[in-house]
C-alpha cells in the first residue's frame, strides 16, 4: 500500500474515533454539573424538611458525581492519547511534502562542525529536524550524537540496526511511543538538560538531612505521643501528658520546617518529570521483543516503572504537607517532616543512582524510534550492510537524498573501492546534491538507521567534507584559506590510516583558475591513499586529466543538462566520463542578465 495513503487512512480512522468520544465527554460534563447541583439541592431540601431520606439521596448523587469525575478523567486521557497519535501521524504525513520544514527545531548546528554543517545533519531543515520525534533531553542528545557519527563501533551499529528493524515490525509500539513523546513534550514544559541533570544529582544524593540520633529521637517522641493519647482516651493518663508531647513535636517540626521543606520541594519537581516518563515506560511493558538492545531497554524501563510506583506512594504522603490543617495535626502527632524525609531518603538510597539509566533508556528508545522515520515514510529504503574489507568500500544502488520529496528525488548508483573520483558538470546539474546524498547515507548507516537506497554496502569509515566553506573576518581568514585548512585536516587524518570518505565540493573555488588547478591537483594527489575514497566536484575540466596519472587513475563522472524548445532541463543522473558542456550563459539568459 502507498505509505502516504496508509498514514492518511490512519488519520481518518482516529479522527472518526475521536468524534463520539467528544460527544461522550460533553455528556459527562453536563451529568457532572447536574449531579453536584442535585446533591446540593437535596441536601438543602433534607435540611429544611428534616427528612433523612433526602440526605441519603444527596449522598448518592455525590457518589455519582465522584464516579463521573473518575470516568470523565479516563475519557479525557483516552482523547489525549488519540490527539497525540493524530499529532504523530500528521507530522509523518508532513514528511511527504515540505511542510515538515515549518516545524520548530531545537537543534543548532555550528559551522565549526564541518560534516554536520555541510551535510545538513543538524539545525533547521536538517536530517535531525526530519527524523526527530524525541521530546526528552536525553533523547534529543542521543539522536544528535548518533547523526554525528558518535558511538560508531560496528557492534553497536548492528545492535541499533536490529533494534530499528524490529521496531518497524511493531507498528503499534512505534505509534504508541511516538505519541508518548508528544504527551511528554506537552507535560514537561520544555525541561532543559541542565535542569534534568540537577534533578538526577538530587535523586542520586546519598547524604542524610537528619542525623541518626535525631531520627531515633523523633521516632521515640512520636511513639510516646501516640501511646499517651491512647492511654488518655482510656483514662489511664491525664491528657496533659499527651498535650505536652504534642507541643514538643510541633515545636520541633516548626524548627526543622525550613530545611525539610527545601528538601521535599525538590522531590515534587523530580516526581513531575518522572510522572511524564511513566508514559514512555508504560509503552514498553507488554511488548514481546527479541532484539538485544530492545530487550535491554525494556528490562531497564520495566524496573523503572516498578520503582516509580513506590516513589509515587511516597509522594502522595509528602503531598499531605500541602494541606495546612492535616500538616499541623501530623506534625504535632508524629513529626511528619522527619517521616517524609526518611521515606524519600530510603527510596533514593535504593533507586536514586539508577534514575539516570532509566531516563537514558527512554532517550535511547526515542532515538531508535526517530531513526525508523525514513522507513515509515519512504517507499524505497534498505538497511545497509557493513562489510570487512582491507580497502574502503562504498556501494550504493539507487540512492537518493532523504530531505527531498520522494517523487522529486532522483536516484543514482555508485561503486567505489579505495578510489578517487572527479565529478564535473554544469551549474545546478546535481553535483552537490549527489555528494550530500552519499555523505548522509554513510552517516545514517553509522547511526544504525535505514538509508534511502535500494541497496548499500560499505566499510566502516570516517566522513570528511569541504562544501560550505566560509571566510572568517574576525580571524582574517579568506574562503580559500579556510578551505586549505579543511583539506589540511583531511590530510592529517589520513596519517591515522583509518578508512575515510572525503567529499569536496567545487574544490578551491575561492581563488583564480591557475592557482586552483595547481592546488587541486596537489591536494587530490596527497589524498589519494589506499585507505581513502575521495570524491571531488569541480568546474575545471582539466582535473579530469588526472585519469591519465598512473598513480591516481582517477575515475571521471559527470552531470549534464539538455535543452527542449530552447529551455534548459536537468536529469540529475550521474554518467561516466568527463563533462563536455557548460550552461553559464544560458542561466544568465534565464536570469535576465543577458
Amino acid at each position: 500500500m502507498d505509505k502516504q495513503k496508509k498514514i492518511n487512512d490512519e488519520i481518518n480512522k482516529y479522527e472518526a474515533a475521536k468524534k463520539p468520544l467528544l460527544k461522550q465527554s460533553q455528556l459527562y460534563s453536563w451529568l457532572r454539573i447536574f449531579s453536584i447541583f442535585a446533591s446540593l439541592a437535596l441536601a438543602i431540601y433534607a435540611d429544611q424538611s428534616k427528612r433523612s431520606f433526602g440526605f441519603c439521596l444527596a449522598f448518592l448523587f455525590l457518589v455519582l458525581f465522584l464516579c463521573l469525575v473518575v470516568k470523565h478523567n479516563e475519557l479525557k486521557l483516552k482523547l489525549r492519547r488519540i490527539d497525540a497519535k493524530l499529532t504523530v501521524l500528521k507530522r509523518l504525513s508532513a514528511r511527504f511534502h515540505e511542510e515538515w520544514r515549518k516545524e520548530e527545531c531545537d537543534s543548532v548546528c555550528s559551522s565549526d562542525d564541518s560534516v554536520a554543517y555541510d551535510l545538513d545533519l543538524l539545525g533547521a531543515g536538517s536530517l535531525y529536524a526530519y527524523l526527530n520525534f524525541c521530546a526528552t533531553p536525553f533523547g534529543k542528545k542521543r539522536l544528535t550524537a548518533l547523526l554525528k557519527g558518535e558511538d560508531g563501533e560496528i557492534t553497536a551499529i548492528k545492535k541499533r540496526q536490529e533494534a530499528v528493524k524490529e521496531l518497524l515490525a511493531h507498528e503499534k509500539l512505534l505509534l504508541d511511543y511516538e505519541s508518548g513523546s508528544v504527551m511528554f513534550a506537552q507535560d514537561s514544559r520544555r525541561i532543559k538538560e541542565q535542569d534534568m541533570e540537577a534533578l538526577i544529582a538530587y535523586g542520586a544524593k546519598q547524604t542524610k538531612l537528619f542525623s541518626s540520633w535525631f531520627t531515633w529521637f523523633s521516632l521515640l517522641c512520636a511513639c510516646l505521643c501516640v501511646l499517651c493519647l491512647i492511654l488518655a482516651v482510656f483514662h489511664v493518663l491525664a491528657y496533659g501528658y499527651a498535650a505536652s508531647l504534642l507541643l514538643i513535636n510541633l515545636i520541633i517540626s516548626i524548627l526543622i520546617n525550613g530545611s525539610s521543606h527545601e528538601e521535599l520541594a525538590l522531590s515534587k519537581d523530580m516526581a513531575r518529570i518522572l510522572k511524564d516518563y511513566d508514559i514512555l515506560f508504560e509503552c514498553m511493558e507488554k511488548e514481546a521483543l527479541n532484539s538485544e538492545l530492545l530487550c535491554e531497554l525494556q528490562q531497564t524501563m520495566h524496573e523503572a516503572k516498578q520503582s516509580l510506583k513506590s516513589f509515587h506512594r511516597i509522594l502522595d504522603i509528602i503531598l499531605m504537607r500541602s494541606n495546612v490543617i492535616s500538616y499541623f495535626i501530623l506534625a504535632a502527632l508524629i513529626q511528619f517532616d522527619v517521616l517524609c524525609v526518611r521515606l524519600l531518603e530510603g527510596w533514593r538510597a535504593k533507586y536514586g543512582v539508577q534514575m539516570k539509566e532509566w531516563l537514558k533508556a527512554a532517550g535511547e528508545m526515542e532515538a531508535l524510534v526517530s531513526l525508523s522515520v525514513t522507513a515509515q515514510v519512504k517507499e524505497s529504503w534498505c538497511f545497509p550492510t557493513f562489510v570487512e574489507n582491507d580497502a574502503p568500500l562504498l556501494e550504493v544502488s539507487d540512492g537518493y537524498h532523504p530531505l527531498l520529496p520522494y517523487e522529486k528525488a532522483v536516484a543514482n548508483s555508485l561503486q567505489l573501492e579505495s578510489a578517487t573520483m572527479i565529478i564535473t558538470g554544469s551549474n545546478m546539474s546535481g553535483k552537490t546534491t549527489f555528494l550530500r546524498t552519499l555523505g548522509i547515507a554513510v552517516m545514517m548507516a553509522k547511526a544504525g538507521a535505514p538509508v534511502c537506497a535500494k541497496q548499500m554496502r560499505l566499510t566502516l569509515m570516517q566522513v570528511y567534507t569541504s562544501m560550505r566553506v566560509k571566510d572568517d573576518v574576525k580571524e582574517g581568514i579568506s574562503t580559500f584559506y579556510a578551505e586549505l585548512l579543511r583539506i589540511r585536516q583531511m590530510m592529517d587524518a589520513t596519517k591515522q590510516k583509518g578508512q575515510m570518505l572525503v567529499l569536496i565540493d567545487e574544490i578551491f573555488k575561492g581563488t583564480n583558475s591557475a592557482d586552483r588547478l595547481l592546488c587541486a591537483k596537489t591536494a587530490i594527489t596527497k589524498l589519494h591513499q589506499p585507505h581513502v575514497i575521495t570524491i571531488v566536484s569541480t568546474h575545471d575540466f582539466e582535473l579530469c586529466d588526472l585519469q591519465e596519472d598512473p598513480k591516481l587513475k582517477a575515475i571521471n563522472a559527470h552531470f549534464s543538462e539538455y535543452y527542449i524548445n530552447d529551455e534548459i532541463h536537468f536529469d540529475y543522473q550521474i554518467k561516466e566520463g568527463r563533462c563536455t558542456s557548460t550552461n553559464a550563459k544560458e542561466l544568465m539568459r534565464l536570469a535576465g542578465i543577458v
